[in-house]
C-alpha cells in the first residue's frame, strides 16, 4: 500500500484555508509595562547598560477575585477589567525569593553556592546542562563562561554575597495593575519601616532602591484593599560595609498602611533577623486573616560545613566558619552593642531559622509591624533529633473560607519513621477560638506517602491552593528518576471525605504523560485548575529541560462555557489560539498560568515576539530564531463570550501525518485535531 506524507504544517495551512479562522476560548491582553520606572532603575555598574530594557521580564503571579455572579464565558468582559499582579525580574533570583528554603526541600539549609546548586539540579532535575544552570542561578543570566567572574550577568546569588562591599541593585520589583502596571512599594523600601534601635546599628539606608519584592496576593475586603508578598530587606550602610536586617519579610498594604510582618516573637534574635513570607488572606471575623510562614527559632549555627557557602574566589576567602557559629553570641541580648556586633559582622547576614505555619490578624488600626501566630501547636523538635543540621520547617500556601470557616493549606514537617524530617503536604483546619493560641489542627493529606514498601519514593509533597469547596490541588516530587524525569507530579485532594489524594495521570488525559512535571497553582470555585506542565517527553535526566507550557484541567462544570466541558485538560496555547498567523494571539505562547478567578480570567506569563511567531504550531520560532527579539511579558486571558468560541489545538512542527490515497476531507480534520493533543516525541 502506498503511503503518501504531507508535513503538518502544511496541513494545517490547508485545513485553516478551507475552515476560515474561528474565534478562540480565551483572548490574550497584555499588561502594558511601558509606564513603570523600571528600565531606568539604578542597576550594576559592571552589565551593558544598553542591555538592561531587553532583560526585563514582567510575570503575572495572581489576579483579582471576581464579584458574584460574574461570569466571562457568559457576558464579554472588558480588558480593564480584574488587576493582575506580579514582578519585574531582571535576572535569575538564585534562590527564588518565594521559597521557605532552597527549593522546598532542603531542611539542611545548604543550597547556597554554585556546587551545591549544581549538585541538587544533578540529583534532583538531570539534565545534562545542570553545571550551566547552577552558574546562571549563582553569576546571573547572560554570565561571561569565559570569565565568571567580570559580573556581566544579571541577578544571580552571588550579588547578594557580594552586597558587603561591592553595593547590591534591586532585580525584581512588585507591580500590579489591570491594563498598566505601576510599581508598588512596601515598608521595606523606607527607612521608616525599621525599628529605630536596628537603624541605629546598620546605619543609614542605600539611596538607591535595593530590596526586591514580589506579590503573593491582591483584593479588596472590609477593612480597605489589600496587597501582600514578600520583600528582602533593604541595605544599611556605616560607610565600610552594606548590610540588611533581614533576608525575607512578609508585608501587607492595607488601605493606607504600609506593614510589616514579623516573625514568631519570643527568641530575639529569631524576632530581629528572621523571616516571614505571606501568601493569602481572607476576612474572617472582623480581621483579615493572613497565612504565610514565619521564623519561630533558630536554626543550627553550628552546622558551618553546610550553610556557609564556598568560596567563590579561593585566593580571596568569603565567608568565615567560625564567625558563623558565632552568630548567636555576637548577637546576645540583642541590645545596642550586640545588635551593631551583629550587624557589623559579614556571615551573620547568612542566618538560619526554623519556620513554621502561621497566621497574622491584621485589623482596621493596624500599623507598624504585626507578631506571627503559629496556626497549630508544632509537636517536633525544632532541630532533628537524628541530624541537628536539619530543621523544622512549614508553611502556609493558601487559605479560604470553606462553609464559612477558614481551612488553610500547605506544608509542614514530618519526622518519617522517626528516622528524618520531611516536608509532607497538610491542611489546617480551625478548632478553636481564633483569637486564642494555635487555633488551628493540622492534619497530614493522605495518600502521598513519602516511603512504599520500606523504600523512599517521594521526595516531599506540597498542597498549593484551596477553594471554597474544599479542594485541594498540589504536587509530590518524586526521588527517582521515572521516564526520565525526577517528576513533579499533581494531586487533587477532596477534603470533605478525606479520601486519599489522586494523581492527575493518564486516566485523566494523555498530557499528564507517565513522568511529566507540573505544578497546580491556582483552583477555582468552579473546580478548574491552572498552572504549567512538560509540553514534551523528552529525556530530561542525561539531556535537557523539557519545554513547558500553561495548562488548564476543568475538573468541574464550566458554566456558560460553549467550548470547556468537564473533564477536559488543554493546553492554554490552544485555547488562545484564533487560527490567524497575522493575528495578535500569535504573537504568544503562554508557558506559566499562576491564577483563575469565578469569572474565569487567568492570570498567565508569556513568551511575546512582536511581529508575531513564524507559524501557528506549538514549536514555532520568533523571526526564525533571531536572538533578544522574544520577550517574557504578563498576560491575562478572558474567556470569549457565547457560541463563537471554539477549540483549535496548535499543530506540532515538523510532524508528519500518514493518509492512505489523497483524501483532505473531514478524516483529516479530525485527525489534525488529534494531533494538536500529541507531545511532541
Amino acid at each position: 500500500m502506498q503511503h503518501k506524507t504531507l508535513k503538518l504544517s502544511a496541513l494545517a495551512v490547508l485545513v485553516a484555508g478551507a475552515s476560515g479562522a474561528n474565534a478562540a476560548v480565551y483572548r490574550v491582553v497584555e499588561i502594558d509595562s511601558s509606564s513603570t520606572g523600571i528600565a531606568s532603575q539604578q542597576y550594576y555598574p559592571e552589565v551593558d547598560q544598553s542591555e538592561i530594557s531587553k532583560r526585563i521580564e514582567f510575570y503575572g503571579q495572581g489576579i483579582t477575585a471576581s464579584g458574584a455572579g460574574e461570569n466571562c464565558f457568559a457576558n464579554s468582559c472588558g480588558d480593564e477589567e480584574f488587576t493582575v499582579f506580579g514582578e519585574s525580574r531582571f535576572g535569575s533570583d538564585g534562590v527564588n525569593y518565594r521559597d521557605e528554603v532552597a527549593f522546598i526541600l532542603d531542611n539542611v539549609q545548604r543550597i547556597n553556592d554554585v556546587r551545591r546548586f549544581e549538585s541538587y539540579c544533578n540529583s534532583n532535575l538531570g539534565p545534562n546542562t545542570c553545571e550551566d544552570w547552577a552558574r546562571t542561578q549563582y553569576y546571573g543570566k547572560g554570565y561571561n563562561s569565559s570569565d565568571i567572574n567580570d559580573r556581566s550577568g544579571f541577578g544571580g546569588l552571588v550579588r547578594e554575597h557580594e552586597a558587603w562591599t561591592k553595593d547590591f541593585f534591586s532585580n525584581a520589583t512588585a507591580i500590579s495593575g489591570a491594563s498598566s502596571f505601576l510599581e508598588v512599594d512596601t515598608f521595606a523600601d523606607s527607612a521608616d519601616g525599621y525599628d529605630q534601635t536596628v537603624r541605629t546599628a546598620l546605619g543609614n539606608i542605600v539611596d538607591h532602591k535595593t530590596t526586591n519584592g514580589v506579590i503573593n496576593a491582591q483584593g479588596a475586603s472590609g477593612l480597605g484593599e489589600y496587597t501582600l508578598g514578600i520583600s528582602s530587606g533593604a541595605y544599611f550602610t556605616d560607610g565600610e560595609r552594606n548590610a540588611r536586617q533581614f533576608n525575607k519579610r512578609g508585608f501587607v498594604n492595607l488601605d493606607t498602611n504600609k506593614l510589616g510582618l514579623d516573625p514568631v516573637a519570643g527568641d530575639g534574635l529569631t524576632e530581629t533577623a528572621g523571616q516571614s513570607l505571606a501568601w493569602d488572606a481572607v476576612e474572617y471575623d472582623g480581621q483579615l486573616l493572613v497565612v504565610g510562614s514565619a521564623s519561630y527559632a533558630q536554626s543550627n549555627f553550628d552546622d558551618s560545613d553546610n550553610k556557609v557557602p564556598e568560596d567563590y574566589n579561593r585566593d580571596d576567602p568569603v565567608f568565615s566558619d567560625s564567625a558563623f557559629r558565632n552568630c548567636p553570641s555576637t548577637f546576645g541580648s540583642g541590645d545596642a552593642t550586640g545588635l551593631s556586633n551583629f550587624y557589623g559582622t559579614k556571615e551573620c547576614q547568612l542566618s538560619v531559622f526554623a519556620n513554621d505555619g502561621v497566621f497574622w490578624s491584621l485589623d482596621g488600626g493596624s500599623s507598624g509591624n504585626v507578631a506571627a501566630k503559629l496556626l497549630a501547636e508544632n509537636d517536633l523538635n525544632t532541630l532533628d533529633p537524628d541530624e541537628k543540621d536539619r530543621s523544622f520547617q512549614a508553611s502556609a500556601r493558601a487559605i479560604e473560607l470553606v462553609n464559612n470557616q477558614p481551612v488553610v493549606v500547605g506544608y509542614t514537617t514530618d519526622r518519617y519513621d522517626n528516622d528524618y524530617y520531611a516536608m509532607r503536604a497538610s491542611v489546617w483546619e480551625l478548632t478553636g477560638d481564633i483569637n486564642g493560641d494555635t487555633p488551628f489542627e493540622r492534619k497530614l493529606i493522605p495518600g502521598l506517602e513519602l516511603e512504599r514498601s520500606g523504600d523512599r519514593v517521594l521526595t516531599y509533597t506540597l498542597a498549593t491552593d484551596i477553594n471554597a469547596n474544599n479542594k485541594v490541588i498540589g504536587v509530590a516530587k518524586n526521588i527517582r528518576a521515572e521516564n526520565r524525569s525526577y517528576a513533579e507530579r499533581m494531586f487533587v485532594y477532596d477534603n470533605n471525605t478525606g479520601s486519599d489524594a489522586q494523581f492527575l495521570d493518564t486516566s485523566i488525559s494523555s498530557l499528564f504523560f507517565t513522568g511529566s512535571n507540573g505544578y497546580p497553582a491556582a483552583i477555582n470555585n468552579n473546580n478548574q485548575v491552572v498552572g504549567r506542565l512538560d509540553a514534551e517527553s523528552v529525556n530530561q535526566v542525561n539531556g535537557r529541560f523539557r519545554r513547558q507550557r500553561a495548562f488548564t484541567y476543568a475538573m468541574g462544570e464550566i458554566p456558560e462555557s460553549a467550548a470547556l466541558k468537564q473533564g477536559d485538560v488543554y493546553f492554554l496555547d490552544d485555547l488562545t489560539n484564533d487560527g490567524n498567523v497575522d493575528g495578535k494571539a500569535n504573537m504568544y505562547r503562554i508557558f506559566d498560568a499562576s491564577d483563575i478567578n469565578d469569572a474565569g480570567v487567568i492570570s498567565a506569563t508569556a513568551y511575546k515576539c512582536d511581529g508575531g511567531y513564524d507559524d501557528l504550531t506549538k514549536e514555532s520560532f520568533c523571526q526564525g530564531g533571531e536572538p533578544g527579539v522574544e520577550r517574557i511579558v504578563a498576560v491575562k486571558l478572558i474567556p470569549v463570550a457565547g457560541d463563537d468560541a471554539s477549540i483549535q489545538s496548535r499543530p506540532t512542527a515538523e510532524s508528519s501525518v500518514e493518509r492512505q490515497g489523497a483524501s483532505l476531507g473531514w478524516l483529516a480534520m479530525a485527525f489534525l485535531g488529534f494531533l494538536g493533543f500529541r507531545r511532541r516525541k
